[in-house]
């Protein structure tokens, strides 16, 4: 049985605000024009063969209802020269919870924040 990652889902403030937050800084491409979806309004964007999908809150929702509580903490993102990566991001006014440093098993990691405090690990592998 194959598997793959289809998908990340990110509920957003304003969608598109977060979709051009990865177009921007991940070279992300857009996959699905804003649309009304559900009530909702719902944009899809590509990074590196995954898709993020993000959508508005629904009619019937506030932001306590989509709060996630235990469970998912964050996803990764690898780059290439994280230092250099970080700096361009730290210029850009994108927030840092952990700048560049020691990460697990030899790599490079840091952590930053998405629009509506989504949390992305930045990950530089040690050299081969």
């Amino acid at each position: 049985m194959g598997c793959r990652t289809h998908h990340v889902h990110h509920v957003a403030k304003d969608p598109q605000v977060a979709a051009d937050f990865y177009i921007q800084h991940f070279g992300g491409i857009l996959h699905t024009p804003q649309i009304d979806y559900m009530g909702a309004p719902y944009i899809s964007v590509m990074l590196d063969g995954v898709e993020i999908r993000i959508r508005g809150l629904r009619p019937n929702e506030n932001d306590e209802m989509v709060k996630v509580g235990r469970g998912l903490h964050h996803f990764g993102i690898q780059v290439d020269n994280l230092k250099s990566f970080a700096e361009k991001l730290e210029k850009a006014g994108v927030e840092f919870t952990k700048k560049p440093g020691p990460g697990v098993l030899g790599s490079t990691t840091s952590f930053i924040k998405a629009p509506d405090d989504v949390l992305i690990e930045l990950v530089e592998e040690p050299a081969a």
